[in-house]
């Protein structure tokens, strides 16, 4: 978001869009079976035990749908500043919704 705000882009503007993924995205994942994945999707060796170490079991989850977003809101940096400040919200909400979930589970 800072990056796009640096190419251009107005503030509020940047912030309004990227409350808007932050937004649409929390809800997505937090919706009944919005992060059910049928078996046969999983790539093999994507599941983490709860031996592996945090490192593994951090990159499994994050795999690929973070490292996606990602590249796709560096890309649209060159393209669309609108569209970065969107994916960053994208990022965030996904960052939002995985603390929400960590913290329920580890107590």
């Amino acid at each position: 978001m800072v990056a796009a705000i640096a190419l251009g882009l107005g503030g509020a503007t940047a912030l309004a869009e990227a409350a808007a993924g932050a937004v649409l995205t929390a809800f997505t994942l937090a919706a009944p079976g919005g992060r059910r994945k049928p078996e046969q999707l999983r790539p093999p060796g994507a599941v983490a035990s709860a031996e592996d170490p945090w490192w593994r079991v951090l990159a499994v989850a994050m795999y690929p749908s973070t490292y996606g977003v990602a590249l796709l809101t560096g890309i649209a940096l060159v393209f669309n500043s609108n569209l970065a400040a969107f994916l960053s919200g994208v990022m965030l909400g996904m960052g939002a919704v995985a603390l929400v979930y960590g913290f329920r589970f580890r107590v």
